[in-house]
């Protein structure tokens, strides 16, 4: 089979062929590796400056086809570091050892070793790793699916003085910028180039100001918030950028914004959410939501000594 690769091209409409690949990953696997959220904060969550840079996007994704210019895999670094994630259509993963030679050939020198994440049902994507000589890091995080059916008519319970707004009514964008930057960053200020990437952020074709909501106080300040990223045509969301202001904390702020949202997919017509949490807190508040299957991810790491 004749296949070439290439980097990623913008001009050659290369982001709608990853979109509808990923859209389909959905379709084929039981066991999807990326929802369509993760692969447009790529393109369109620009949180670092690197990613202000235009060749941002060619110099950290390449793509591989067949002889009739089919996407069948590609592999991209989300950040421009050492860390890169790998994806091959079904029937394709022997891909996988091409990839990971051009990825260890070309990205070796970006840092002191390569890692990448992987889910514990790509057992092809694991041995390559393992046979290039990478080793298992162990847990990173771990992935729960949510049967929007069954979440319709459950309770969120709020304080009085709090209610949740959508940004498609409330539309307070530096608002809500201040609290993620308050709840990722530890900053209580907000620039005009922040102010500037989460405008462009929400270019993403799968956002919807309706599923982007706050948890707000009397006085309208944003203490808690969650979007929910939406594939209209496979009826998936993904609830992410989960966060709630240092002074308002374990008060359940979180849940009461993720439930809301989970009613507002479920009142749209959509049958399932993921959503996937890095650290204990996040995962202890997202076992309190009754999911429904639950996916781990490994950390697996290439030494220096093997790699470079």
């Amino acid at each position: 089979m004749k296949l070439y690769n290439r980097e990623y091209n913008e001009f050659q409409n290369d982001f709608e062929k990853m979109w509808e690949f990923i859209k389909n990953d959905y379709k084929d696997k039981k066991y999807f590796i990326w929802t369509l959220g993760r692969l447009g904060d790529w393109k369109f969550g620009i949180w670092n400056e690197k990613k202000y840079i235009p060749s941002f996007l060619s110099k950290n994704a390449r793509l591989w086809f067949t002889s009739f210019h089919e996407l069948v895999g590609f592999v991209i670094s989300e950040e421009g570091d050492n860390a890169f994630c790998m994806f091959t259509k079904q029937g394709y993963e022997f891909l996988y050892e091409d990839i990971m030679n051009w990825v260890v050939e070309n990205w070796k020198n970006r840092g002191t070793s390569i890692v990448t994440e992987v889910h514990e049902h790509q057992e092809n994507y694991m041995r390559v790793l393992e046979d290039k000589g990478f080793v298992n890091n162990g847990l990173v995080a771990k992935t729960r699916k949510y049967n929007l059916q069954n979440k319709a008519m459950e309770e969120i319970i709020l304080d009085s003085e709090f209610r949740i707004v959508d940004m498609k009514m409330n539309q307070d964008y530096k608002g809500k910028r201040l609290l993620q930057e308050n709840a990722f960053r530890n900053d209580n200020d907000v620039t005009e180039i922040s102010l500037l990437a989460y405008e462009y952020s929400r270019e993403c074709p799968c956002y919807n100001p309706y599923f982007d909501l706050s948890v707000i106080d009397k006085e309208g300040v944003h203490v808690a918030g969650c979007c929910g990223f939406v594939d209209y045509e496979n009826k998936f969301a993904e609830i992410e950028r989960v966060c709630t202001h240092s002074e308002y904390r374990r008060r359940g702020f979180a849940e009461a914004v993720i439930r809301e949202c989970f009613k507002r997919l479920t009142n749209n017509g959509f049958t399932y959410a993921y959503i996937t949490g890095f650290n204990d807190g996040a995962n202890h508040l997202y076992d309190k939501l009754g999911a429904v299957e639950q996916k781990n991810w490994y950390h697996y790491e290439l030494p220096p000594m093997i790699g470079l």
